[in-house]
């Protein structure tokens, strides 16, 4: 038999059908409401007829004569006893009949001027104001404000349009409804030009066939009917509203072969517009739904298309998917960050086909051998002819594996070091699927390393992941290239690292580098060794009677690049009002100052995490944060780090000055409303005199609760557990700690204090117009000691907004990202630099103005050249570089820069103390990452 030739489609164009078409594709007229008879058997001519298709397995079309796998379906039709109108072109028809004529169906436009707009669609025009897709909205604005037709003469009447589907005309006699008759009558005698300026193709869209003479009846596959476990037949929402439509077509057409009123016939008309209307769409304003017997609304039509759960969105755009699991997750900090943790129990149904090679047929015949159940193993094997052997059905594994050759494939369980990828929803970004290794372990739930939660928005509190575990070669190289985890360690949101240490991590580290800390060389070797370090340890700095001991600034030294240069001020310093830049890092030593989250953070841009991933890639930094972050997670488990009630306790005198502070605001704020009632308190610019009362006393509550805070604060030392986890930036603030050890402070509602309430009174337990703050929601007392009943009031209303806020704004910015997601997903980077929609239009000449993609870069820049300059000035010490030795290599190394960046470049140099090494060596690293930077072609910019 000959090869037939393959059609390659061109395009999709939809159309409306018109009546001939629909008899046309119909192979049987529908009549009969019933659907089954007494037997079970479909009943010829009724909703369920065998020449529609066939859903029961074994049984024949009676069209095509396949089997229910093969039949695709065929329409059906029914000729309706009056037209109707098609409810999705009801705007439609109302601007036709608003723009066109009567009498002779002309557009009420002259025709001189009919001729100019199509010399302006056929681009003949010389000279146009109006694009050609504006052109049909200028002519219904126009024509429907024409009282006569310029081409035969005749007045025009008033149109009024009831919804859904009324269309009534105003004449001299009074008001006359358009029945649908009429309106096809009058779009039948449209001619072709007319409909061209309006944008209607006269080949696939006459305006008569908005008018519906034949309704098409859907195949059987549509709509299938199922048999509940009584046994009964459930027919579809579909077969539902058509049987209903038959049923009152049917009594239409025998109430005007009777001669039945007028009347009588127009309500069923009316009735029949009704079904089908809710039909084609049974969420229609101004009529009500079509329901099931049990209440529910019938799914017709545009709702099975339309919505979440639609055809589009539920079914093509999302869909469900094999080889994935979910399950819990669970914190497991003894893993490396590209890993997860996966459930034996999922490792054995989740596979992997692997073709068998020379190198791999032994260990693969060892699976197939331990079979399904038995972790390793192999679930199904496949020979070359195509056949699938289930290997729980095998009794002698034993005889199938020593038949295994080269060729077949075998599907395995799923085992440590493949690659997965891992998700948790919402997916707001890019980094909520990644690539992690598998690491199997027992239990059941899935574990992941603490510090890979910020791309994930993750936590531990009872959140699910889900798993999928990629099937070919190409699809494991794409995980691999593009996905891993260490390849998403900085965020494109704002080109800081997005993974780094958090929580006990961070604790663990200030305390580690903290000057007083000392380690034995036992606990030295102990710790290295944990974190992976195989090279040569440093001599001890410290010697003492003891023996020799180590700096705890040494053991992180171990971990950092031996070349690596970089100053930088901590959060601790930050927080204690230490010296900037104390923490200073030479030849990979760490010489001053505590790491804490300024140093090795999440989501802390320009860290030495950041420096690292940025001069050293991405493998060295992986490398870096795994050995740091075990290590540390050891050290702090081996030093007790713990943060107890008793650690909130303050002294006496520090609890008095925190009531006394309060006191003097609740004073300062009588002295306010006293002066505001002798008319002498000073107005602020805009506001009324309640209002600028209103705005000073939150201004004095606001400091009260800040001075309370500070004070409960300062009377905390250094060595205070919540203290260091605040300044050090691990977790929580100084406001946190003054809110639990000082006072609570004022409690708001929509940004305003809790006003009046019931009766001139927030609460019935104050007095009319109290002025005290606790009356208006100030909360002197703190988490600790607790807080009265009607603080506690307060703090729940408080508590009850940020509920409600949070769920809208998720809500909003859900729908909002849904909506650019949908205008921008089309856009990609050309290999001209430029972004191109899939026409060839450009939206953006240079991605970003600077072609530098935020994910490679530093901070939102191609590099930072003071950053640059600086670790370069530590170790440099030659004589400083004229200006034109700079000038000179600025030129040889920036040619490719735009200008002002090489300016940028240029200037700095120029200000900095570097010999000529030094500049030559900064402006090889500034080529060097303004190359690594770029955007690369064909990324998905939108």
């Amino acid at each position: 038999m000959a090869l037939e030739t393959i059609k390659v489609i061109n395009g999709i164009k939809f159309s409306v059908w018109s009546p001939t078409e629909i008899r046309k594709y119909s192979v049987a007229e529908i009549t009969a409401p019933e659907t089954y008879d007494e037997d079970g058997m479909s009943v010829q001519g009724g909703l369920m007829d065998g020449r529609l298709g066939t859903l029961e397995p074994g049984q024949k079309c009676l069209t095509c004569g396949n089997t229910a796998a093969r039949c695709p379906g065929h329409f059906g039709h029914i000729e309706l006893a009056e037209p109707v109108l098609h409810i999705a072109f009801i705007d439609n028809i109302y601007k036709l009949l608003l723009t066109t004529c009567r009498s002779c169906s002309r557009l009420k436009i002259p025709q001189e001027e009919l001729e100019e707009y199509h010399k302006i669609m056929r681009k003949e025009a010389a000279y146009s104001v109006i694009s050609i897709k504006h052109i049909p909205d200028e002519i219904i604005e126009r024509a429907k404000k024409e009282k006569t037709c310029p081409h035969c003469g005749k007045s025009q009447y008033e149109m009024i349009f009831t919804k859904p589907t009324i269309f009534i005309e105003r004449t001299e006699l009074g008001e006359n409804r358009l029945l649908p008759i009429t309106i096809r009558e009058r779009f039948s005698h449209m001619i072709d030009d007319d409909l061209k300026l309006l944008g209607y193709d006269p080949t696939t869209a006459r305006p008569e066939w908005f008018v519906l003479q034949v309704l098409p009846v859907p195949p059987v596959t549509v709509r299938p009917s199922i048999i509940l476990e009584t046994g009964i037949r459930s027919e579809d929402d579909l077969t539902h509203k058509l049987v209903d439509i038959i049923r009152v077509n049917q009594r239409l057409k025998e109430s005007k072969e009777a001669g039945t009123p007028p009347l009588i016939v127009q309500d069923l008309v009316d009735l029949l517009q009704y079904h089908v209307t809710t039909y084609f769409d049974n969420e229609v304003s101004g009529i009500p739904q079509a329901h099931h017997r049990s209440g529910r609304p019938l799914k017709t039509l545009t709702q099975r298309l339309k919505g979440k759960e639609g055809r589009f969105r539920g079914s093509l755009s999302g869909k469900r998917v094999d080889f994935s699991s979910r399950t819990v997750i669970s914190p497991d900090p003894n893993l490396d960050i590209s890993e997860v943790g996966v459930p034996e129990s999922v490792a054995i149904k989740l596979t992997i086909p692997e073709v068998v090679t020379e190198w791999n047929v032994e260990r693969l015949k060892k699976l197939v051998i331990n079979g399904p159940n038995k972790y390793p193993g192999a679930n199904y094997m496949v020979r070359p002819d195509g056949v699938k052997i289930r290997l729980d059905f095998v009794e002698d594994k034993e005889t199938i594996a020593n038949n295994i050759e080269i060729g077949y494939l075998v599907e395995r369980h799923l085992s440590d070091g493949d690659i997965v990828m891992f998700n948790r929803q919402p997916s707001l970004h890019q980094m909520s699927i990644m690539g992690h290794y598998v690491r199997v372990l027992p239990n059941k739930t899935f574990r992941l390393h603490p510090s890979v939660c910020p791309p994930y928005n993750a936590d531990f509190d009872g959140d699910e992941m889900n798993l999928h575990v990629p099937q070919s070669e190409e699809a494991r190289a794409e995980a691999i290239l593009l996905m891993r985890v260490q390849d998403q360690l900085i965020s494109p949101r704002y080109g800081g690292p997005i993974i780094g240490a958090l929580r006990d991590f961070i604790t663990g580290a200030y305390l580690l580098t903290k000057d007083d800390t000392t380690l034995t060389p036992q606990e030295f070797a102990n710790l290295a060794m944990i974190a992976g370090y195989a090279g040569a340890f440093p001599e001890p700095e410290i010697k003492v009677k003891g023996g020799p001991m180590y700096t705890g600034k040494q053991l992180f030294s171990l971990f950092l690049p031996k070349d690596f240069n970089y100053v930088i001020t901590s959060k601790w310093s930050k927080g204690t009002k230490g010296p900037a830049k104390d923490v200073v890092i030479k030849n990979g030593q760490l010489v001053s100052g505590v790491v804490d989250k300024a140093s090795i953070g999440a989501e802390e841009p320009d860290s030495v995490l950041h420096r690292i991933a940025k001069d050293y890639g991405f493998e060295e930094a992986k490398r870096f944060l795994n050995s740091i972050l075990i290590m540390l997670k050891q050290f702090i488990t081996n030093y007790g780090f713990s943060y107890g009630y008793a650690d909130l306790e303050l002294p006496q005198k520090t609890k008095e000055g925190v009531m006394n502070t309060i006191q003097e605001s609740y004073d300062k704020v009588y002295d306010l409303i006293s002066q505001a009632k002798k008319g002498t308190l000073q107005l602020s610019r805009g506001l009324s005199a309640e209002e600028a009362l209103e705005a000073y006393i939150v201004n004095e509550l606001s400091k009260a609760r800040d001075r309370a805070g500070s004070l409960a604060d300062r009377s905390f030392d250094e060595t205070n557990a919540g203290r260091i986890m605040a300044t050090t930036g691990a977790r929580g603030s100084s406001l946190n700690i003054g809110q639990m050890a000082g006072a609570l402070g004022q409690q708001s509602i929509r940004g305003r204090r809790i006003h009046k309430g019931y009766s001139n009174r927030a609460l019935p337990h104050f007095k009319e117009n109290d002025t005290n703050p606790d009356a208006k929601g100030f909360v002197k007392s703190n988490y600790r000691e607790g807080l009265s009943t009607l603080e506690f009031f307060f703090h729940a209303m408080g508590g009850r907004e940020g509920l409600v806020d949070t769920a809208v704004r998720t809500q909003q910015s859900g729908y909002m990202q849904r909506r650019l997601i949908n205008a921008l997903e089309h856009l990609k980077l050309e290999y001209d630099g430029t972004v191109r929609d899939p026409h060839g239009h450009i939206i953006q000449f240079l991605y970003g103005e600077d072609g530098i993609d935020v994910a490679k870069s530093d901070h939102g820049e191609a590099f930072r050249i003071s950053r640059l300059i600086e670790s370069e000035s530590i170790i440099d010490s030659g004589k400083k570089a004229t200006k034109e030795d700079i000038a000179e290599l600025v030129k040889k190394y920036t040619k490719t820069f735009n200008p002002h960046l090489a300016k940028i470049v240029h200037d700095a140099l120029v200000e900095s103390k570097l010999s000529r090494d030094g500049v030559e060596k900064v402006c090889k690293k500034s080529l060097e990452l303004y190359d690594k930077a770029k955007v690369e072609p064909g990324q998905a910019v939108g």
